[in-house]
């Protein structure tokens, strides 16, 4: 029995050994599994943002009244498409219809106003040309009637002359001799008259030459001050336009309306008093704002990351692939703003929408378990 039992015991002893042979193969098998893992493998890295939200690449358009005033018409309701130039909401515009009336009224009447002084300019001076052609003859037959009378004054005078040599020589009679005198100084006069008639009709000449002239100038004058009274009043007739326009509140772009501020028919609005918010149409994009202090420097353009809706199971919806494409060069208090790039959606994703909200991970970083806690104690001892 002895014999048996001192067997038995060897070969439990044998066993025993193989098995902590097997174990300590086991063990270090799994020692160098683990270090093979904690120096060749390699750890994704994430910056998480502190807040993201979806946004279309151009920025929402505020919609607000330009004037003050009674609102009395609107189309203004959340989700309505509308058209750059379209008119959603109306004001109060009764007295800027009726001083446009007016201004429309006055300016009617310029034209015919106007063309009425051109005909009497016209006419002046075609005057104007006729009397000058009229004066240049009258001129000059008071010089021919007066270069006449000289000749006339100067053939007497010198008859005159002969004759009383004549009579004192005793050739003809005294009494000849005296009506010659007479006849001579009947030419004299003459001559004078006619020189005086020549200035008189010069005088008369010049006097209507700058009568017409006046009346011309103060034709073109009326001209001119009735044009830019009809340039002033078309510049009013327009401004009144401009202003009647601007109580038709219009989208400025093309989109979507996102928010409508709570408004109702005869409420009076004021100068810049906000209605709605329009969000354009576009391509979407991500804005998420991260830690400054952990984001500068790791964040770059480029990097993946994927995005989790707030409010949407990711376990059920998933997350959504994006891409860095911009990075703030300076941060906003300790927040720093990052744009994303989403990839088209697919079929059967949950349908993105301007103003979802959600958080960001971009991976930043892959490196080693090792490099990881060798970083970690770097950190802990600074």
């Amino acid at each position: 029995m002895a014999v048996s039992f001192s067997r038995t015991a060897r070969a439990l002893e044998t066993e025993r050994g193989r098995g902590a042979r097997v174990l300590l193969l086991a063990a270090m098998a799994l020692f160098l599994a683990w270090a093979g893992w904690f120096f060749l493998g390699r750890i994704n890295l994430y910056e998480v943002s502190r807040q993201a939200r979806i946004e279309v690449t151009a920025a929402s358009r505020t919609l607000a009244a330009e004037h003050g005033g009674r609102l009395v018409a609107s189309g203004l309701y959340i989700g309505r498409r509308v058209r750059a130039g379209e008119v959603l909401a109306e004001l109060d515009a009764e007295p800027q219809k009726l001083r446009l009336a007016e201004a429309e009224a006055r300016l009617a009447g310029y034209p015919a106003r106007i063309a009425a002084v051109k005909q009497v300019l016209s006419t002046s001076q075609a005057a104007q040309g006729y009397a000058a052609r009229s004066a240049a003859a009258a001129v000059a037959m008071a010089r021919a009637q007066s270069r006449a009378a000289q000749a006339d004054a100067a053939f007497t005078g010198d008859l005159a002359r002969r004759l009383d040599r004549d009579a004192a020589a005793g050739g003809v009679s005294p009494i000849d001799a005296a009506r010659s005198s007479m006849e001579a100084s009947k030419a004299a006069a003459a001559r004078e008259a006619s020189v005086m008639a020549e200035t008189r009709v010069a005088g008369e000449v010049h006097g209507t030459a700058a009568g017409r002239a006046a009346a011309a100038a103060d034709a073109e004058a009326q001209l001119a001050a009735l044009t830019s009274e009809w340039n002033a009043a078309s510049a009013m007739v327009e401004q009144l336009r401009r202003e009647l326009d601007a109580r038709r509140i219009r989208a400025p772009v093309d989109g979507v309306i996102g928010d409508v501020s709570a408004l109702r028919l005869g409420d009076v609005l004021g100068a810049g008093t906000r209605l709605a918010t329009i969000v354009p149409g576009g391509a979407l994009r991500i804005v998420a704002e991260f830690n400054a202090a952990r984001g500068l420097g790791r964040l770059t353009e480029g990097q993946p990351a994927r995005l989790r809706l707030t409010g949407f199971a990711w376990t059920e919806f998933g997350d959504f692939p994006a891409r860095v494409e911009r990075v703030g060069a300076e941060p906003n208090g300790d927040l720093l703003r990052v744009e994303l790039r989403l990839p088209p959606a697919g079929l059967g994703e949950l349908p993105l929408r301007h103003g979802m909200e959600g958080q960001v991970d971009v991976l930043v970083e892959t490196v080693s378990p090792a490099a990881l806690v060798l970083r970690t104690l770097g950190q802990a001892l600074a």
